[in-house]
């Protein structure tokens, strides 16, 4: 039971990212959702790896969670913080979009399966991303969402170069650039 753990907080995630929707005009309640998604995502990885769980099984998951996450953050984000979204961030973010079509088409046919990379950049980016709720509630800035753009667009090129590179899959690569120093 107990190695299943990391799997249960994965699912958890994907639920508790459908409960943002009903959430967006309770803020107490969006955050205290928002930050418990972040916990979860954080230990189903952390669990994993310490104590011996992991698994392809548990790295697909994982890896679905955060898709599913990043829809509905992309839906709330959308809804809420439409006014400051130029039409620039806008094709910005449609560029990002495709790069990760791309890559899901790509590794769909190339390894028969959708693969999404855990690099470093992929979870520096996810961070960001993870953070724009709070910073814009202080912040809403066109350039603080251009940081965020630039970072997420570099992490997509990566896990594209990635998987146009390497013949096998490897989801826990840590950097086309790096990876023999953060195995």
């Amino acid at each position: 039971m107990v190695k299943h753990i990391p799997n249960m907080l994965s699912l958890l995630r994907m639920i508790l990212s459908f409960l943002l929707i009903p959430f967006i005009p309770v803020r107490v309640g969006f955050i205290v959702v928002y930050i418990t998604i972040g916990i979860t995502d954080v230990l189903d990885g952390f669990i994993a790896r310490k104590f011996g769980y992991e698994s392809d099984f548990g790295a697909k998951l994982d890896s679905i969670a955060d898709f599913v996450f990043y829809l509905i953050f992309l839906y709330i984000l959308l809804k809420i913080y439409s006014p400051i979204l130029e039409s620039t961030h806008q094709a910005a973010l449609i560029v990002i979009i495709a790069i990760r079509l791309i890559n899901m088409l790509l590794t769909k046919l190339k390894y028969k399966k959708v693969v999404f990379i855990h690099t470093l950049a992929n979870k520096l980016s996810g961070f960001i991303v993870y953070l724009i709720p709070m910073v814009f509630l202080f912040v809403q800035d066109g350039i603080v969402l251009w940081i965020i753009l630039v970072t997420v667009f570099f992490a997509a090129i990566e896990e594209l170069i990635i998987t146009i590179k390497y013949k096998e899959p490897d989801l826990n690569r840590r950097s086309i650039f790096f990876n023999e120093w953060f195995r």
